[in-house]
């Protein structure tokens, strides 16, 4: 018997406010249908999950799948179910480089469970079981990336407040460009945490990041790109000062606007991972793509126009 697609997610790109969202501050995130991730379920005659990077019973996966493992077995365990399962993950989301792989996997696999069992459910039980997972994966995890894949729509977000639906309409082109290298978020949140807690002046990067933020939405609804990629420009500064950008992602910033890019800056928790850059066009778009793969790099174009 082959195993049914019975969910299908996104992954996603913070626009602006990574980091300063853990304190209370708005980000933007939205929605990127470029990659994507499907979760399949059949009975098994022991429990037992496929990915990527692993292929065996449940109870012998590695610490990297601690969050997706813990996540089946409690639902299991909570429904009394005593059927065996094998769950497979079929991604093509790259891991720990800031575009969600973890909440799409989170979601996708608790959207999953919820619909092979057929048990009733809405959004909120996927986000409550979704997020036995990443908080075992990140920690103290903002709920932002949780949001955009379950919901599948761009969002203004602010941890602990109702979520913003905000359509994006932008004359304008988002560059995503990967960096090879994995992001290390759990690490870079905690290290922020730390200067935060030891310095007023890192607090007041936090609190000017959530002011970026606040503006961005403005640009962004009155359609003002240009205005947006100075935004963009001044958040990373910001995220450099609190150290959580690399040189390989300055790098690649530097070759973005030097090839015609509004803005850029990285995206996601940082030393390693994505960054993004914008653009006014599509040619200029292509320009910075080709810059970035010429030096080896997998590069994704998403149009910032009409967003449904």
């Amino acid at each position: 018997m082959e195993n049914k697609v019975l969910s299908k997610t996104f992954s996603k790109i913070i626009l602006i406010g990574e980091h300063s969202v853990v304190y209370g501050e708005p980000a933007i995130a939205i929605p990127f249908h470029g990659t994507s991730l499907e979760v399949s379920i059949k009975k098994c005659d022991k429990n037992h999950l496929t990915c990527k990077f692993f292929d065996g019973n449940l109870e012998e996966t590695s610490e990297d799948l601690l969050g997706v493992k813990t996540l089946i077995e409690k639902f299991l365990e909570f429904y009394k179910i005593k059927e065996k399962i094998c769950v497979k993950i079929d991604s093509d989301i790259p891991n720990e480089r800031g575009m969600g792989s973890s909440a799409a996997s989170s979601v996708g696999v608790a959207r999953a469970l919820f619909e092979y069992f057929e048990i009733s459910h809405d959004s909120n039980d996927i986000m409550e079981w979704a997020n036995i997972s990443e908080k075992i994966i990140h920690g103290n995890p903002s709920g932002i990336d949780v949001n955009v894949v379950l919901h599948d729509k761009s969002i203004y977000y602010i941890k602990g407040q109702e979520i913003q639906l905000f359509p994006i309409n932008l004359d304008a082109y988002l560059i995503i460009a990967d960096t090879g290298i994995k992001g290390r978020t759990k690490e870079a949140v905690s290290d922020v945490r730390k200067l935060v807690e030891s310095d007023e002046i890192y607090e007041n990067y936090v609190k000017e990041l959530g002011v970026l933020s606040q503006n961005a939405k403005k640009l962004i609804e009155n359609n003002q790109p240009a205005k947006l990629g100075e935004i963009m420009n001044q958040a990373h500064e910001l995220l450099l000062k609190l150290t959580v950008s690399d040189c390989e992602l300055d790098i690649m910033i530097d070759i973005s606007m030097k090839n015609g890019a509004l803005g850029a800056k990285l995206t996601g928790g940082g030393r390693g991972g994505c960054m993004i850059a914008l653009a006014e066009n599509i040619e200029i778009a292509n320009k910075i793509k080709d810059s970035l793969e010429k030096i080896g790099k997998n590069v994704w174009i998403s149009s910032l126009k009409n967003e449904e």
